[in-house]
């Protein structure tokens, strides 16, 4: 009898589960792809770095060269031929003593060595529109006096706009891609579960925005033009989604 009441405790407690696993529904098949994107503009902007020098005996005189020097560049830079927006600022600006060369690749501290003068650095940046006027701001820079000058990058206009763009063509590749996995296996593609974007930490910030100025006077030519023929700009995407199949 004592057996015979424990076999049955036992079936009894296990009764529930059974009628659990039969009653939970069953989890839907998904289908997971990733879609590939991308989308072309033509670039719009440019931004020109350009470095200056003031030398002199004294710091004073240092900075005096170099604030002229600026002043010239911030002036003129903008009124470039052809320029239909732009707009020129100041970067880094220092000012650091000139030792004998010599003594300094002798010396075992740069103190020691007298100072024979100073020179002044300052960063300006022209970011101005259209693309095209980029070489000939280079040449400009040059012309003004800058020590160096060399193009940084190019724009376009709208970035997210790209983007938005490249982003559907990225699901229209995963949804084409998941239509094919489908049928392939005997099913049909049904809702859409996820969207993901592994890309979006990586996201480079937007893009500026150029500031009309109004330029006073006659228009500056460069001594030596340099074309410029900017490459399309891409912006890819890649997006992860999930889709049900029935």
């Amino acid at each position: 009898m004592r057996l015979l009441a424990s076999l049955t405790a036992i079936v009894l407690a296990g009764a529930p589960m059974a009628v659990s696993a039969q009653d939970r529904p069953n989890e839907a098949s998904t289908i997971v792809v990733t879609g590939e994107g991308s989308a072309e503009g033509r670039p719009g902007s440019f931004t020109v770095d350009a470095g200056l020098q003031g030398r002199g005996p004294t710091q004073t005189a240092a900075l005096r060269e170099l604030s002229e020097a600026q002043s010239r560049l911030l002036a003129q830079w903008p009124r470039l031929e052809g320029l239909r927006e732009g707009v020129a600022t100041t970067g880094d600006i220092s000012i650091q003593p000139h030792r004998d060369p010599e003594c300094e690749s002798n010396a075992r501290r740069d103190d020691s060595c007298p100072v024979l003068g100073y020179v002044a650095y300052s960063a300006i940046m022209l970011r101005g529109a259209p693309a095209e006027r980029a070489g000939d701001a280079v040449s400009l820079a040059s012309d003004l006096g800058a020590t160096s000058a060399r193009l940084d990058e190019y724009e376009v206009s709208d970035r997210q706009a790209l983007r938005e763009q490249a982003n559907r063509a990225a699901f229209e590749d995963a949804r084409r891609q998941a239509n094919l996995l489908a049928s392939a296996s005997g099913r049909r593609l049904g809702r859409l579960v996820r969207i993901q974007d592994p890309s979006a930490a990586r996201y480079d910030g937007e893009s500026f925005q150029i500031e009309e100025v109004v330029v006073v006077g006659s228009r500056v030519r460069p001594a030596v033009s340099i074309a410029a023929a900017p490459e399309p700009i891409r912006v890819s995407a890649r997006i992860t989604v999930v889709f049900e199949i029935e």
